[in-house]
C-alpha cells in the first residue's frame, strides 16, 4: 500500500504574501539609500544663516503698512529727531543690528562723527553699507532725516545742527527758458507718462525724486536713466538748458503740492 501525501491548495492571499516577502529584502536597502541621498541633498541646500539673520532684522524693522487711523491726505508735519529715532531708527541703532552704530555708544560713533555732518547726512539720505535709504522709511522728509541723525550723533558726543543745504533758486528768466525747453524736448513724455516718465501732473510720483535733490535730478536729465535718453533725446541741448527744464518741472510739481501747515 503506497503512502499518499495531499498538498495544501495555494490561495491568492498566500501567493501575494509570498511575493511581498520575496521583494522586501532588496527593496529595503534601496529605500534606505534613497532616503540618505535625499537627506544629504537637503543638508547641502541649507541656506547660510548669516543672510537669513540679516533678512530677519530687515523684516522686523520694515513698515507694516498704512494705519487706517491716519489720513493719507493729511499735510505732513515734521517730527522731532527723538520721535523719528523711536519710530524708525531704534530697530537697528538700539541694538547695533546690521552693523549700525549703537545709540549713545561713543566708540561706535567716533569715526563716523569725524567724517562730518554733511557726509553722514548724505549717507542717511542715500543709504550706506547695509543701511537702506532714509532708514528704510521713504516717507521721511529731509528735515526728519536730519533731525534723527543729529539726535543720534549728538547723543554720542557730536555738536551738530539739523540744517539742510539750501537749494539753488532759479530766476524768472531761467524758469521761462526751462518752460520752453520742456515744451520742445520733455513734454512728449512727461505730459503723457510715455516710456514710464513721471507725469508732470502726478505729484505723488515726483515725491521720491524730489527727495533725491536737484543735483540728482540734474544728473539724471543730463546723463539719462534706464528709461530716459540723455537730455530728452536731444544731444544738442546744453547742460544749462537741461537744468533749466528740470527747474521748471520741479517748480511746477511743488506748486501743485498741498501746502504744509504753518509751524507752531
Amino acid at each position: 500500500m503506497s503512502d499518499h501525501i495531499e498538498m495544501t491548495k495555494t490561495t491568492p492571499l498566500d501567493f501575494l504574501m509570498a511575493t511581498v516577502g520575496g521583494l522586501a529584502p532588496p527593496l529595503i536597502p534601496i529605500i534606505l539609500i534613497t532616503l540618505l541621498v535625499i537627506g544629504i541633498q537637503h543638508g547641502l541646500g541649507t541656506p547660510d544663516p548669516a543672510p537669513l539673520a540679516d533678512q530677519a532684522v530687515r523684516d522686523r524693522i520694515k513698515p507694516y503698512g498704512l494705519s487706517v487711523a491716519v489720513d493719507p491726505n493729511a499735510p505732513h508735519v515734521d517730527r522731532t529727531g527723538e520721535a523719528v529715532y523711536a519710530d524708525v531708527c531704534s530697530g537697528c541703532h538700539e541694538t547695533g543690528a546690521l552693523g549700525s552704530p549703537k545709540f549713545k555708544e561713543k566708540a561706535d560713533w567716533g569715526k563716523r562723527i569725524a567724517k562730518g555732518y554733511e557726509t553722514l547726512l548724505d549717507h542717511a539720505f542715500k543709504g550706506f553699507n547695509k543701511m537702506p535709504m532714509r532708514g528704510g522709511e521713504p516717507d521721511l522728509s529731509d528735515l526728519e532725516v536730519a533731525r534723527a541723525l543729529v539726535y543720534m550723533a549728538n547723543a554720542a558726543g557730536a555738536n551738530f545742527q539739523p540744517t539742510l543745504k539750501k537749494e539753488y533758486e532759479p530766476s524768472a528768466a531761467e524758469l521761462a527758458r526751462g518752460k520752453a525747453v520742456y515744451a520742445d524736448n520733455c513734454a512728449s513724455c512727461h505730459d503723457t507718462g510715455l516710456t514710464g516718465a513721471q507725469k508732470l501732473s502726478d505729484v505723488k510720483a515726483w515725491g521720491p525724486l524730489l527727495k533725491e535733490g536737484k543735483d540728482a535730478l540734474y544728473a539724471a536729465a543730463i546723463n539719462g536713466t534706464y528709461a530716459a535718453a540723455p537730455k530728452g533725446g536731444n544731444d544738442k541741448l546744453s547742460d544749462a538748458d537741461t537744468r533749466n527744464a528740470v527747474e521748471y518741472m520741479v517748480a511746477q510739481v511743488r506748486a501743485a503740492m498741498p501746502a504744509k501747515p504753518a509751524a507752531k
